[in-house]
């Protein structure tokens, strides 16, 4: 039911009088009333700054004749829960974000909607929202902020939690790891690295749900306040010519968007994202199509932390349309967007300010795209490794499995000096279902930079990574070890060979040994026994399935 109606005649006068009591008036009831899902907290730099943001889009939907009505959805700040049972509901998340829109939106009977998402769950869930919901719709990301600077270094992300490590080898001090601290954030925003909140953000505008340029536009800066008025004024017009997500988010515009995400060299955590928001739009995308498009993508923009440009850097240099630009006939130029134009007229009107940040396809920074597909013995529905992070003498090796239970004990072998140059860590009982909750592993991958092994000792994992990990880190090993797959299977001393090249992950253990094995296997009792991760764990599907729950 529209709005209009939902507040016209005799029989809405309560209705009304509920509405009225919060301040609006008739003139109001009469407009289109528009959503505007805002995910502003104090406690969190992706999202503190997004009340601003807020107002500057309800400032365009009233010069546009439309009525905001502003709602607040949440953010488990996954930055602020690494390595600890906290991060187990980061992932699930996504899901209840998703939820939470549809039953507002739905619920209120607004006639579009313009959502303010920043952090990696909260704005594929919000995507998975707006393709269920197929009304109007307009993603504003949140922004990146410049990196910090000490000396002329530019400070991460990843500068900072790889330096816990080189504190406790000597390499650093405690001051010094405390200044990185304090500089990190110059201001609000989503840090400056290719995190995974970040390349959600460059996603949602090449699938063309977002308006051009304003997913790396910095945070809170003028233009994205001036982006934010003119998405608010766009909405309306999206209102009246009836433009929807189901018009705009194809699989030809899936397809766009995974490329982009893998020429950006973009966060692993992708992959689990693309499948949940393809799913809700009604495309199949599986870790085979993520193989095909990455063989077929060069890497344009070597984002840290696989090179040594921010995202603020690449909005400098022509932001996504330039990547567009420079991909030219790899991306499907007819697909249309929320701005009106199609993909081919935003690449058309793009400028490369810079070349040597958005390179060319004839003079790439790789051939291929950031993200692998692995599959073997180990991972026979496949694994994902981020190739741009990795040093090329770990692209093959092979070593004895060190294998631990969960990150923690993970963490204090690496600090304690336990693992050696040449082992290969098995982290289990991190998946979906058994974690529960899929953690990112980026405490275990930055203990392992950080104590200077990532030349030599691999880390496999049926958890997940942070778009700010790199080295030899390769996740979301499927089938997971609490549902049985072969990395449940694996003891200390087994070899494990790793051929990027091959895409091929082998546990080099005879058949009938881990046979008997399996005979012998017995889940580990759940982590958690009560409340939303229990129903979590008893229902997600695989991390090969996106790690979605049912519908």
């Amino acid at each position: 039911m529209r709005s209009q109606q939902r507040f016209s005649g005799l029989d809405r006068s309560l209705q009304r009088a509920w509405i009225k009591g919060a301040g609006l008036i008739d003139e109001e009831l009469e407009r289109p009333l528009i959503g505007v899902v805002n995910t502003f907290q104090d406690f969190s730099p992706e999202n503190v700054h997004l009340r601003g943001v807020a107002d500057a889009v309800k400032a365009g939907i009233r010069m546009a004749g439309g009525t905001p009505m502003e709602f607040n959805a949440f953010h488990v700040t996954d930055s602020e829960t690494f390595a600890g049972h906290s991060m187990r509901y980061v992932l699930p998340s996504r899901e209840i974000i998703a939820d939470l829109v549809e039953l507002m939106v739905q619920a209120h009977g607004m006639d579009a909607i313009v959502m303010l998402p920043s952090g990696d769950k909260v704005v594929p869930g919000m995507v998975m929202a707006a393709c269920r919901l197929d009304i109007p719709t307009i993603v504003i990301y949140g922004g990146p902020t410049p990196p910090g600077l000490v000396r002329g270094r530019k400070i991460f992300l990843e500068t900072v939690y790889d330096a816990v490590g080189e504190v406790m080898r000597g390499a650093l001090t405690s001051e010094q790891l405390r200044e990185y601290e304090d500089v990190m954030f110059p201001g609000p925003g989503a840090c400056a690295t290719a995190t995974s909140g970040n390349t959600l953000g460059m996603i949602t505008e090449a699938l063309g749900l977002s308006l051009p340029y304003t997913s790396t536009a910095p945070a809170g800066s003028n233009f994205q306040l001036q982006s934010a008025k003119r998405a608010g004024m766009h909405i309306m017009t999206l209102l009246r010519e009836g433009i929807t997500p189901s018009k705009i988010v194809s699989g030809a515009a899936f397809e766009n968007a995974m490329r982009v995400g893998m020429a950006v060299s973009g966060s692993t955590n992708q992959v689990l994202h693309f499948m949940a928001m393809a799913r809700e739009a009604g495309v199949d995308i599986t870790l085979d199509s993520f193989d095909a498009v990455s063989r077929a993508t060069p890497t344009l923009v070597k984002l840290a932390p696989s090179g040594p440009w921010a995202v603020t850097d690449l909005h400098a240099a022509g932001g996504i349309p330039a990547v567009l630009k420079q991909l030219g006939s790899l991306v499907h130029g007819d697909c249309r967007t929320v701005s009106g134009k199609t993909i081919e007229d935003i690449a058309s009107q793009a400028v490369v300010h810079d070349p040597e940040i958005v390179r060319s396809r004839d003079n790439p920074a790789d051939p291929e795209g950031s993200l692998f597909i692995l599959r073997g013995s180990l991972a026979p529905d496949g694994c994902v490794v981020k190739s741009s992070g990795v040093k090329r003498g770990m692209w093959k090796v092979a070593g004895p499995a060190r294998v631990f239970e969960d990150e923690e004990t993970t963490i204090e072998a690496l600090y304690g000096g336990r693992i050696k140059p040449g082992d290969i860590i098995v982290l289990r009982n991190e998946g979906p279902s058994g974690g529960p909750g899929m953690r990112e592993m980026l405490g275990a991958t930055s203990a392992l930079i950080g104590m200077g092994l990532d030349d030599s000792v691999a880390l496999v994992t049926d958890g997940r990574f942070s778009g700010a990990t790199h080295g030899p880190a390769i996740g979301y090993v499927s089938p997971e070890a609490s549902r049985g797959g072969p990395i449940a299977l694996v003891r200390d001393g087994d070899r494990i060979r790793l051929d990027l090249e091959a895409r091929s992950i082998e546990l080099e253990v005879d058949a009938a040994e881990l046979e008997r094995r399996r005979r012998e296997w017995r889940p580990r009792a759940p982590r958690v026994t009560r409340g939303y991760l229990k129903f979590y764990s008893d229902h997600v599907r695989s991390a090969a399935q996106g790690a979605t729950l049912p519908r």
